[in-house]
């Protein structure tokens, strides 16, 4: 029963997916895009997420990005799901000049022993793309805010930064739909916290950096 359960519900989804694909119920507009051209023909384009404002859901914890808990504790994995540590955030992310422009998923765990990260960004209109790159350590702001004078269970105002992985080529844009899709590239994550809430929130931006163009 739960086989045959599992069966129609991935077979339910691809159709609905299918549907969507070839016919979809709405045409939404192209966002404008907020792109420069680079050296090497490419093109970079810069996302901006702002804390606490932008965070929309966070796997069960009230704490925002890299102070928040891995997985909840008590918490199931289904079964088939590798019992590694899990950190999934949902963002609104922005455009340069600020205007929102769609969501932002973030997806932090641990690859043979080693922190991942993964990005999934959809833009309607435009499409989506998804980022990979090397991940942080395990609630690794709390050492960087440590350094700006940040205790914990108080309420904190500074300017740190943290950048959860370093080297040009270290994050990938990996693959893409859309406007997005056949296109190669690199992106980077800078964190500027400035703020920790009396709740613990963080207070500040998310920026991703990508260059991206067609391989040769």
């Amino acid at each position: 029963m739960r086989a045959a359960f599992a069966a129609g519900l991935t077979i339910g989804i691809a159709a609905v997916l299918a549907a969507a694909r070839y016919f979809p119920w709405v045409d939404l507009p192209r966002l404008p895009s907020e792109t420069t051209v680079v050296a090497n023909g490419g093109r970079a384009e810069r996302f901006l997420i702002r804390l606490p404002a932008d965070r929309i859901a966070g796997a069960g914890s009230t704490e925002a990005g890299l102070r928040g808990a891995a997985f909840p504790d008590g918490a199931a994995l289904p079964e088939g799901v590798p019992d590694a540590p899990l950190l999934i955030e949902l963002f609104k992310i922005r455009d340069a000049d600020g205007s929102v422009i769609g969501t932002a998923a973030r997806h932090w765990t641990e690859a043979a022993g080693e922190p991942a990260v993964a990005w999934l960004i959809t833009i309607p209109g435009r499409g989506a793309m998804m980022l990979a790159a090397p991940g942080e350590p395990e609630r690794a702001a709390d050492s960087v805010l440590g350094a700006g004078g940040y205790r914990p269970g108080e309420s904190w105002g500074g300017a740190v930064e943290l950048r959860p992985f370093s080297g040009a080529d270290a994050g990938r844009v990996v693959a893409g739909r859309g406007e997005f899709d056949g296109l190669d590239g690199r992106f980077t994550e800078v964190w500027t916290l400035t703020g920790v809430g009396s709740g613990g929130e963080l207070k500040g931006t998310i920026e991703l950096r990508t260059v991206m163009f067609k391989p040769s």
